[in-house]
């Protein structure tokens, strides 16, 4: 039990932490979700505590269960210290960016934006490491994200989330992710994850 909470103390501080958000809902909100003109009056806590709450309960038990199946899955790829400044980088430059590029939002909750980072960016590091299979999950990461765009889709999830869904927050998290993962050093990267936790063997180069 020790070693579970070792492996994933991350994500198990982060789902507390969200859980009691939540339990305090809407007060919460009132002073921790991202707020264009309190961040621009100083309050520039709300880059990163905005990942902290949510819209309900369906908005928090979805960004949960994508936190813990990305855990879960690329576990072994980076050491805890260096989940850390994943989790850092990630979770502050995803609204730090939509502060600085999307000034027609006003208002932004959740961490969906950041978990798309975390996965793009744990992707591109098993393609450098030779995991091809990677590349597939990157693609369908891709397809989810631009499709709506590209087709002109409304989304099927603000009704039922409690709010409209920022769909800027997906993209930007994405290239932030093609970016974090090419960029950080191959020396600090573990070892391969995905096809170890789906029983894939990792194809070699001949």
């Amino acid at each position: 039990m020790s070693n579970f909470f070792t492996r994933y103390a991350i994500p198990l501080i982060l789902s507390q932490i969200c859980i009691v958000t939540l339990l305090l809902h809407p007060h919460s909100n009132l002073w921790l979700a991202y707020d264009r003109d309190l961040v621009g009056n100083g309050e520039i806590w709300r880059l990163f505590s905005a990942n902290l709450v949510h819209l309900g309960t369906w908005h928090t038990l979805l960004n949960l269960t994508s936190l813990w199946f990305i855990s879960w899955i690329f576990r072994a790829l980076l050491s805890r210290n260096d989940w850390l400044w994943w989790f850092l980088i990630t979770f502050i430059c995803n609204i730090l960016a939509m502060h600085l590029w999307t000034p027609n939002i006003q208002n932004y909750v959740g961490m969906s934006g950041a978990l798309y980072a975390l996965i793009a960016a744990c992707a591109v590091a098993e393609l450098r490491l030779g995991v091809k299979i990677s590349g597939i999950l990157l693609v369908i990461v891709a397809v989810k994200i631009f499709a709506p765009h590209i087709l002109g889709i409304e989304s099927e999830y603000d009704q039922w989330l409690g709010g409209k869904v920022i769909e800027e927050s997906h993209i930007i998290g994405f290239v932030e992710g093609l970016i974090l993962g090419l960029l950080w050093p191959k020396s600090r990267l573990k070892k391969p994850a995905l096809a170890k936790s789906l029983h894939i063997e990792k194809q070699q180069d001949h």
